[in-house]
């Protein structure tokens, strides 16, 4: 006897056999009951969700005799000839075959005949959108007023290329795919009905790659048992398909959620080595990526994940923000669209991952904002776009008299810092030379000295945040915006702006204590650390912020002056006079 296959022997049989489409066999089913049945139906959905199946069950359960019932004998002579596809008054036509007028014109000239045996003629068109133009016009008429004992149930994958005037003819019922968890309970069913065998990982495999259709899932199976020996196993589904194992794709994901290119590397020149197809294995990555995502929300069906591989996902996501899982799969969605553009997948696969392994970390939103303060002062500082750029003159200040001496030394007072002097225009014919350091720090385009932070409170406090910035780099962001008014192994004192967010976040328990225990790591005692804020805001240049931004803004006019300066640019001066003085130099980060 020939062997059948098992997507054909194990076809469903009633609506309850139905799997995944439970709406569109209530429905009929109630149509049924109530003696409320279409003349003309359309099936529309992706392939082997069951939809010919559904039409035949249909043309059962109106033609079996102790009906029209939902529930069809499966013993009498119409049950039987419909499921063996050759009853006479049941047409199953092909729509890519018979899509010409004169097709439609036969069929018509037949349906005013009275059935010879059953209860209704049915006629059952699959991919009715092959049709011509011509024979769904010839359709029309006979669609909208056919005779009573006549019933049409078209079937179509592409229900958009169906002429609008027949879907209006027509009851349309949507097929949806099969969910994963459905498709690997029937799989796991029909392997007990076989007297077979497999790894629950296996099933969970062949129910993935099936991709909510049931007829693929059962072709993949019935490929597998052929190929296995006694049991099927993850491992034979995939060197079978050609697919990475679910091992493959973990040790990938882990070394991209870790930064680690060069394991990245090695995995994926492993998976070439065993002829993996690279566009599936970053479908495959992709899908897993974005399961992850599902199960760090929580917010999946428990019930999908395979126990052992759940465990394993888990621990896999246990320190990861979700953030990160997110960018991780625009990432990899991103690096799928520049295989399909390569000719050679493999090579965008290995370096779009090494990409996203060595991805920059996000940054808090406190030390974002931190920046952009930082930013904003160091332009009012320099001159924006708002204020005067000019350097001002400074006021002839009164001579302060001369302190009279004294018997034992004291510290000088700290020296007010000199006034810039007004630069004088830049010829565009002189050389531009690159900024130098000053003896009090680093000199900007404008004349301004840049003095180096002291070390009495600045300094020692400029350090206390970058060992901070190492352990809490959110709590250092926020510091580095507060002035050091004292800063010793009795007491810490910093000084913030009335009403600054970054004082309220420096002034909780937690960060208190973060700065209690630095200090004392550094100054060999546990200071007493007192938050204040300042109506004026006086000293706002005088926080660690604040100076990085000179210095930053020091080295990056130093940069600019040694790009102006640069031979190649000097000749192209010469080339182009006009142009002396509107020369744009962009510096991109490191």
């Amino acid at each position: 006897m020939a062997y059948t296959v098992l997507a054909r022997k194990y076809r469903p049989q009633s609506f309850a056999d139905l799997v995944g489409q439970e709406h569109v066999a209530r429905t009929l089913a109630n149509a049924i009951e109530a003696d409320r049945v279409a003349h003309a139906f359309l099936f529309t959905g992706v392939r082997g969700v069951g939809k010919t199946t559904t039409a035949r069950l249909l043309a059962k359960a109106l033609n079996c005799e102790k009906g029209p019932t939902p529930t069809p004998c499966n013993e009498c002579g119409p049950c039987l000839d419909i499921t063996a596809g050759i009853d006479v008054d049941v047409q199953e036509i092909d729509g890519a075959s018979n899509n010409s007028v004169e097709d439609v014109r036969r069929l018509q000239e037949s349906l005013p005949y009275r059935p010879q045996r059953d209860r209704y003629k049915i006629v059952i068109v699959d991919e009715v959108h092959m049709l011509s133009t011509g024979a769904f016009n010839a359709f029309l008429k006979t669609l909208e007023e056919p005779p009573d004992h006549v019933k049409f149930i078209f079937a179509t994958t592409e229900s958009h290329k169906v002429p609008v005037t027949i879907r209006s003819r027509c009851q349309q019922y949507d097929f949806r795919l099969i969910p994963h968890r459905l498709i690997a309970e029937r799989v796991g069913a029909i392997l007990d009905a076989e007297d077979l065998s497999a790894d629950d990982e296996a099933v969970s495999v062949v129910a993935r790659e099936a991709a909510g259709s049931m007829r693929d899932a059962l072709t993949l199976l019935d490929q597998l048992v052929a190929i296995s020996d006694t049991r099927i196993t993850a491992d034979t589904v995939a060197a079978s398909l050609g697919i990475a194992a679910r091992e493959a794709l973990y040790e990938v994901a882990r070394a991209v959620l870790e930064g680690d290119g060069a394991a990245v590397v090695q995995a994926v020149d492993g998976l070439a080595d065993r002829s993996v197809d690279m566009q599936h294995f970053a479908r495959q990555l992709l899908q897993l990526v974005r399961d992850l995502v599902v199960l760090k929300l929580d917010a999946g069906d428990p019930t999908e994940w395979v126990p052992e591989e759940r465990d394993t996902a888990e621990k896999l996501i246990a320190d990861v923000d979700i953030l990160e899982l997110q960018r991780c799969f625009r990432a990899i969605s991103m690096v799928m669209e520049e295989m399909a553009q390569s000719p050679n997948p493999k090579l965008m696969l290995e370096m779009g991952l090494v990409r996203v392994a060595t991805r920059p970390p996000l940054q808090s939103v406190a030390e974002l904002i931190a920046r952009l303060e930082a930013l904003q002062g160091t332009a009012g500082t320099t001159g924006g776009p708002s204020g005067d750029s000019r350097p001002r003159k400074p006021k002839a200040k009164p001579a302060k008299p001369q302190p009279k001496p004294k018997l034992e030394a004291e510290p000088a007072p700290e020296a007010a810092a000199a006034p810039p002097p007004e630069p004088k225009p830049q010829d565009p014919n002189e050389p531009i030379m690159p900024a130098t350091k000053h003896a009090g720090g680093f000199q900007t385009s404008s004349g301004e000295v840049l003095t180096p932070i002291r070390r009495a409170a600045l300094q020692e406090w400029e350090e206390m945040v970058g060992r901070l910035e190492r352990e809490q780099p959110a709590l250092a962001a926020v510091l580095e915006h507060g002035v050091p008014k004292a800063v010793g192994p009795e007491r810490i004192v910093l000084s913030f702006k009335d009403g600054s967010f970054y004082g309220r976040q420096a002034q909780s328990a937690e960060s208190v204590g973060a700065i209690e225990r630095v200090a004392e790591a550094q100054l060999g005692a546990r200071p007493v650390v007192e938050i204040r804020f300042d109506a004026a805001g006086e000293g706002s240049n005088r926080t660690v912020a604040a100076v990085a931004a000179q210095r930053k803004e020091a080295e990056l006019e130093a940069k600019r002056k040694e790009a102006l300066n640069h031979p190649r640019v000097r000749d192209a001066v010469d080339v182009f006079p006009d142009a002396a003085g509107k020369l744009n130099v962009h510096i991109e980060a490191d």
